[in-house]
């Protein structure tokens, strides 16, 4: 072989060596630092930039949750708001509650509203989603006071 094709299998090589340690580098920052969270905007109500207050829609009275508080876990005091839409719960950053913890999954559980009652649902996860330390393996009804707990999180209902 010429000495130009046996540089050219060297860098060549080295080139590829590079990109090998390079990608382990990557894997092993995002399993120390977990997985970046992108901010999100908030949002401007649309009755401050308007200026005419339009009256609430009734909600249903008695023991619905309006909110989810994290009671234990890394994300202790963290409340997120419940509205008409499903709250996922997991690793993966597209999630309403993004989890870092080793032993929740991606998409690990849902809240979602069904017919004026909430429902937390597991989505087929690894460790299991538990209400009153319970596993469950269908969608549950859930109301205020109720603990779930994903992982090394608990959450309780509030109205």
């Amino acid at each position: 072989m010429s000495d130009l094709v046996l540089t050219v299998l060297q860098l060549g090589f080295l080139v590829l060596l590079w990109v090998f340690v390079l990608s382990i580098m990557s894997t092993l920052r995002k399993d120390i630092y977990g997985v970046r969270i992108p901010r999100r905007p908030r949002p401007i109500s649309p009755t401050a930039s308007a200026g005419s207050r339009k009256s609430p829609s009734p909600k249903p009275r008695g023991v619905t949750p309006t909110k989810i508080l994290v009671t234990g876990g890394p994300l202790a005091g963290t409340t997120v708001p419940l509205g008409n839409s499903s709250v996922i719960v997991g690793r993966s950053p597209d999630s309403a509650l993004v989890l870092n913890d080793s032993y929740s999954s991606a998409r690990h559980a849902r809240f979602f509203v069904s017919e004026d009652q909430w429902f937390v649902e597991d989505l087929q996860s690894t460790n299991g989603t538990f209400v009153h330390g319970q596993p469950i393996d269908h969608p549950m009804p859930v109301k205020a006071g109720d603990s779930v707990t994903i992982g090394q999180t608990t959450f309780t209902l509030q109205s």
